[in-house]
């Protein structure tokens, strides 16, 4: 269940179209937090909101929560709930009578979800189409009973843009897997277009490790196409076991490589790799599926929109994130390849983060940790065939899936896989933690030019440079430790502030070392001000503007106290405007910030699983 598509709230609704909205806003926070592992409470979003929707809100949050904590394994029993919120028994018993209700098979008013559902904004398949199956909320339910030909007898899955059941072809007594559009009769021509060329492509296909398309048709408005069935789960689940076994992850790989590379030879690039889209079958065999973006390598397809991202973000090659599908080559699956074998190692994504937009910008300008740095024991020659398929640079990745399944093959039979030169390991660190690099960087610069001007100074203060040199050397180490902490992730948040805090001190006791309170230098305030917002966090900018202001203000009023001999009495000081500056500069950075975090959520409510 999505917030998107809450069953109809039996004995109240809400009085007000903000009342609505305050309800939904609660459902979408309360699952994207259970989605990224935060594990929130239905007490603490109830305490969140006027008491007297309580009882609509907890309406909607109950069945949400159950579907959630029964997806995991959980049991769930209504006695647990009447202990948890004995104010509301009656809401409790009528969400779970209708639950039962929907057991029996009597009613089905919300939607079933499985494992394989990626319920994730990050693990989601985005799509830039209008019409999306919340615009439609019937046409989303699950459809049980006959449909033409087959009997639909259960839902097994279910995408960005349809929806898989298991049925049985009544003429040919066989099993299969019916896909039917999402939306249903509803369904725009563009949609049933992208539909249709899904079938297309992948009746194109014949190869053991692609399932094969059986029909195409339409029943009552619904447009379908069948499938085998392969009877198994999908790699989403079988993830944790693969961890432990890098070998058997490397053999699964190269057969998934190969039946990719078969789909290029045909003209064909899928675009949407990533586990949920392998099967496994009994025998553990992996089977492409799911073609709902493939294209043609050399299409100019009009059903996709310039700048459209579409994909799975964590999955997805940062050309493919740039939204310019036109540039995409074999290159992209690689990475996607690469991206699903990375997770195999790591029991993770490449990349994941809180929003869609955040996980893009990280898929376009960050670097992944290595896989040794998150589990032990993942074999060298393995995370650099990893690694490689994650190259930002098309180019920089295999040539194709056939040399990516060479490789694996190669590191399968114990033979040496050929490594990174020291350039790539130093430009891949530079991606992967960029703000220790840049300080790096802009301290040694500084260092670099600190000693220049000593040597090329009549009269140089030894002392002096000697304690700017300190102090530069004082920020790097600091600097150094607090990218360590991130990087063990202990308390990012925190982390941050005291690193600002230390930036903002060094900056000022390098002013006053320098006597530089009226010179260029002063600039460092601003900088870190507009460096700040590139964590994308609103109040590490202002609190770093606080702290900027604060600085400054120590240094004008140590020099009002104690004026230097070496500034000119006649100058004039206007700190006033300066501290105003630095104000409107923080505004500006943190507006950015905001900017960035409304559109992020404007996509996070776009079409998705």
């Amino acid at each position: 269940m999505t917030a998107g598509d809450r069953p109809e709230v039996l004995g109240s609704s809400p009085a007000s179209l903000s009342q609505a909205r305050r309800i939904h806003a609660a459902c979408e926070r309360f699952e994207t937090a259970w989605r990224a592992g935060d594990c929130p409470s239905v007490e603490g979003e109830l305490h969140r909101i006027p008491e007297s929707e309580r009882a609509a809100l907890l309406i909607e949050l109950l069945p949400l929560e159950l579907e959630l904590r029964q997806g995991r394994g959980e049991s769930v029993t209504a006695l647990e709930y009447h202990k948890r919120f004995p104010s509301f028994t009656r809401v409790i018993d009528e969400v779970f009578g209708r639950a039962n209700t929907d057991r029996r098979g009597a009613t089905v008013t919300h939607r079933v979800r499985t494992d394989d559902d990626s319920a994730l904004n990050q693990e989601a398949t985005i799509f830039a189409s209008p019409v999306s199956a919340r615009s439609f909320p019937t046409a989303a339910r699950p459809l049980i009973g006959e449909f033409g030909d087959y009997e639909l007898l259960e839902e097994i899955a279910r995408g960005g843009m349809g929806v898989v059941y298991k049925a049985r072809q009544k003429s040919l007594k066989r099993l299969v897997a019916l896909k039917m559009i999402l939306s249903g009769e509803f369904a725009s021509p563009s949609e049933m277009e992208r539909f249709h060329l899904e079938a297309e492509l992948a009746a194109n296909l014949d190869h053991p490790n692609i399932v094969p398309i059986y029909e195409v048709g339409e029943h009552q408005g619904r447009h379908y196409f069948t499938m085998r069935l392969v009877e198994g789960s999908s790699l989403a689940r079988q993830i944790p076991r693969f961890c432990e076994e890098p070998h058997a992850a490397a053999r699964l790989l190269a057969t998934v490589a190969r039946a990719v590379d078969h789909a290029h030879r045909q003209g064909f690039l899928h675009c949407d790799l990533k586990p949920a889209n392998i099967l496994l079958d009994a025998r553990n065999q992996p089977h492409v599926t799911d073609f709902g973006l493939a294209r043609r390598v050399e299409e100019d397809s009009h059903l996709t929109v310039s700048g459209a991202i579409m994909g799975t973000p964590s999955y997805m090659a940062p050309e493919q994130a740039s939204g310019v599908r036109r540039e995409l080559t074999p290159a992209a699956d690689v990475y996607g390849l690469g991206a699903i074998l990375y997770e195999l190692l790591t029991d993770g994504p490449p990349f994941r983060a809180s929003t869609v937009m955040e996980t893009v910008v990280l898929v376009l300008e960050r670097e992944p940790p290595p896989p040794s740095q998150i589990r032990a024991g993942v074999p060298s020659g393995l995370e650099k065939i990893c690694l490689r398929c994650l190259e930002k640079a098309p180019r920089d990745r295999y040539a194709s899936a056939a040399e990516l399944a060479d490789d694996l093959e190669r590191f399968l039979r114990g033979e040496d896989v050929e490594g990174d030169g020291a350039w790539q390991r130093l430009r891949r660190w530079t991606r992967r933690e960029p703000e220790l690099v840049s300080r790096l960087g802009g301290l040694g610069l500084i260092a670099a030019l600190t000693q220049f001007n000593y040597h090329n100074t009549a009269r140089p203060n030894l002392s002096v440079h000697l304690m700017v040199m300190a102090t530069l050397a004082l920020w790097a180490v600091a600097s150094a430790i607090y990218q360590m902490l991130m990087r063990r992730g202990f308390k990012p948040e925190t982390v941050l502030l005291i690193w600002a805090a230390t930036d903002i001190t060094l900056v000022t006791v390098l002013l006053k070392v320098l006597d530089a309170f009226q010179s260029t230098l002063l600039v460092g305030y601003p900088l870190l001000i507009a460096a700040s917002g590139l964590w994308s966090r609103a109040r590490l900018v202002w609190f770093t503007t606080v702290l900027a202001e604060i600085g400054f203000l120590v240094l004008f009023l140590d020099q009002w106290q104690h004026p230097s001999p070496n500034l000119a009495a006649s100058r004039a000081q206007y700190p006033n405007i300066f501290m105003a500056a630095l104000a409107v500069t923080g505004f500006v950075v943190a507006r950015q910030v905001k900017r960035m975090w409304a559109l992020s959520h404007y996509y996070e409510h776009r079409p998705l699983t």
